[in-house]
């Protein structure tokens, strides 16, 4: 899980909790016909907007920025060194024998041991990526959809409350009261669903979109190295010229661990 996430959720809830509970009546903040415009309209037109399959999907992808952390660039790059010395000293049959998890991983290997050209599985597993971040990308508009139309619609409540409230003048005063909390409520669950919600889960989306096709691009050149039959020290230093100085992985050589 990823607790800055988890944590930024959690401190922005608790912060609105804790400013509407030290007012004098809380439940005036949950005004039922506010939260229907709000809610309804995002809802509604959102699904106008997008496919409601694709709707679905990214509620599912979202749950990426809450429990997805993905593998460390140094990870992989002792991941990769490791099957290389593998393939050195085991052939390619030792990697077949032994598949990583990773399905992406995986089928990049299983073309190596396949004897597959390189230029091949490039090209497959570049397509693949580039599939993989259009997806994403989906997932990261709609978000940034609701984002926008979250506040058009807390407008929409309180044009919708104004109109009550002035054809209220003069009136009870249970029906004034009701129009200005349509009024101001609806522009304040607009902006909460925005920027507390919809903004920051559509940008650690992207972020998390970025970091995956890195990691991947990583990985598939460990692969095009083992196909190259790339010797492991050289296959070291090819992908630690992606790190950063401090971060830079010294695996082979003497005394150094194997995969």
């Amino acid at each position: 899980m990823d607790r800055g996430t988890l944590l930024g959720l959690l401190l922005g809830l608790g912060l609105l909790g804790v400013a509407i509970g030290l007012g004098p009546s809380p439940r005036i903040f949950f005004y039922w016909p506010s939260l229907v415009v709000v809610v309804g309209g995002v809802i509604a037109s959102t699904l106008i907007r997008f496919p409601i399959s694709n709707v679905g999907s990214a509620f599912g992808v979202a749950s990426r920025a809450f429990f997805t952390h993905p593998a460390s660039r140094q990870d992989v790059v002792v991941q990769m060194v490791g099957l290389s010395q593998r393939a050195k000293r085991e052939g390619l049959k030792g990697l077949e024998r032994n598949m990583p998890d990773d399905p992406f991983l995986a089928r990049g290997l299983q073309m190596v041991v396949d004897r597959v050209d390189r230029d091949h599985i490039r090209d497959v597993m570049t397509q693949e990526i580039n599939a993989t971040q259009d997806r994403h990308a989906l997932g990261q508009e709609i978000f940034r959809f609701i984002a926008g139309s979250a506040p058009s619609f807390g407008m929409v409540g309180t044009l919708i409350g104004m109109v009550q409230l002035f054809a209220s003048m003069g009136k009870e005063a249970d029906k004034l009261a009701n129009a200005m909390a349509l009024s101001l409520l609806s522009t304040l669950w607009g902006a909460v669903i925005a920027y507390l919600f919809a903004l920051p889960i559509s940008g650690k989306l992207e972020l998390r979109s970025k970091e995956e096709a890195q990691i991947r691009a990583l990985k598939l050149e460990g692969i095009l190295g083992i196909a190259a039959e790339m010797n492991p020290t050289q296959l070291e230093e090819a992908l630690n010229a992606s790190l950063a100085p401090t971060q830079k992985i010294r695996r082979t050589g003497p005394g150094a661990l194997h995969g």
